[in-house]
């Protein structure tokens, strides 16, 4: 065979003729990256989250975690309790004592599009998820991702403020959070047209108690781009 590529090629025995181009390598890590980050956790170099209703990623988590009247004027949820909002794929089932000790809120935060039917009865719910993926050329890819925001009807309106609607209310405050932001590893965030036409937000129907918005944005994946600031 003409031109066999050598035996510890990982493309063996063909060529790889554009060795540039973009794999999509790492990419599989973004969703939980992006949760991590919306979960506002301390970290190693001594970060600690304060509760300021002026930083989004605390309105976020108060509207997931308080599904009572007012939830803004709620204390912000601990670590623990954030942690305990993220969907826990080696025990998917909250059915003993034990499980709702450990998650009292049951699971709100979801790396993925499905889940059990079951999970719908949550009071609120975020999703995030790859959507659709293009390439402009070898060497750029936006992605797409998908953020499903979701609040039982009844809940919708008690925020007891002029901020009215508890689901674009999480859709404002995860736009402030992600938008032009660049995450490690990730990207910048990206909500405008010009990046992807697919880029912006909806309502989302459904025949349960819930009440739901899709929120659309991008990031402009080049991985071997000196812009490029992260690499797997």
């Amino acid at each position: 065979m003409p031109n066999r590529a050598p035996f510890d090629s990982p493309f063996y025995p063909y060529q790889k003729v554009i060795p540039g181009a973009n794999t999509l390598r790492g990419a599989e890590k973004i969703p939980y990256k992006i949760l991590m980050y919306l979960l506002d956790l301390p970290d190693s170099f001594g970060y600690q989250p304060v509760d300021d209703n002026s930083r989004p990623r605390v309105r976020l988590a108060k509207y997931l975690w308080h599904e009572g009247a007012d939830p803004l004027s709620q204390p912000l949820p601990t670590p623990a309790e954030k942690r305990s909002m993220l969907f826990d794929p080696t025990n998917p089932d909250i059915n003993t004592d034990e499980d709702k000790a450990r998650h009292p809120k049951g699971y709100r935060l979801f790396a993925q599009r499905m889940i059990a039917q079951s999970l719908l009865d949550a009071k609120a719910m975020l999703k995030i998820y790859p959507g659709r993926i293009l390439d402009d050329d070898p060497f750029r890819t936006i992605i797409g991702m998908q953020c499903e925001l979701w609040a039982n009807v009844n809940l919708i309106t008690n925020t007891k403020t002029t901020a009215y609607d508890r689901v674009f209310d999480m859709e404002q405050a995860l736009r402030e959070a992600l938008s032009g932001v660049n995450i490690d590893g990730v990207s910048t965030c990206e909500f405008s047209r010009q990046y992807s036409s697919y880029n912006g937000s909806e309502i989302l129907y459904t025949d349960s108690d819930m009440s739901g918005r899709m929120v659309y944005f991008s990031l402009l994946w080049e991985e071997n781009s000196d812009k490029r600031i992260n690499r797997y």
